[in-house]
């Protein structure tokens, strides 16, 4: 990869899908942030790189910051952050709003576990239960920039699957896993 920017990317949850990334791409994002404060359910990859760099000068390498809830909320943690106005920030499963003010400040984008360029219902929380309860033929995941209006930003890229009749959840979730990570790896390949 060879991506000119600084990375921020952010999770809520374990950022596995951050790991895995990384991995692929053979860079690990500048600044990795998170509102997750139990540290036992980071992947273990994150765990390694914390204690590989705690208590080091961050200098070339990753850092990793955790965020209070309220901090998460306004995301003005942002703005403390070196280059970040410069870098490309993504939201990886990050489980909060950015305010308008922010998304008008930097250049986020997210990944959204439903294709919402063919199915705009599926925008917002959960979009991945709601296309398997519905029975949709056609499932996916899509980045796309982050505005003010939740999941309503252009969408850069895309990848798409099959739901077969007989799937069952654990099979849709691998499925919305390969897709997400299909559309990150397109969209890094651009940048």
């Amino acid at each position: 990869m060879s991506m000119k920017k600084r990375w921020i990317a952010m999770f809520s949850q374990s950022g596995s899908e951050i790991a895995a990334l990384a991995k692929h791409l053979g860079k690990w994002p500048d600044v990795i942030i998170t509102n997750n404060t139990d540290r036992n359910k980071w992947c273990k990859p994150l765990l390694e790189l914390e204690l590989r760099q705690k208590g080091k000068a961050y200098g070339g390498g990753t850092s990793i910051q955790v965020v209070s809830s309220i901090q998460a909320r306004t995301a003005n943690f942002l703005h403390g952050i070196n280059n970040a106005k410069d870098a490309l920030i993504t939201l990886h499963g990050w489980l909060r709003i950015i305010p308008k003010e922010i998304c008008e400040q930097y250049e986020i984008v997210n990944g959204h576990p439903g294709l919402i360029n063919v199915h705009p219902e599926l925008k917002g929380k959960d979009p991945q239960i709601r296309a398997y309860e519905a029975g949709h033929a056609t499932i996916g995941s899509v980045v796309h920039k982050v505005t003010p209006v939740v999941d309503d930003g252009e969408i850069l890229e895309w990848t798409a699957t099959y739901q077969d009749e007989d799937d069952v959840w654990a099979d849709v979730l691998a499925k919305f896993q390969h897709t997400s990570f299909s559309s990150w790896v397109k969209f890094f390949d651009k940048q």
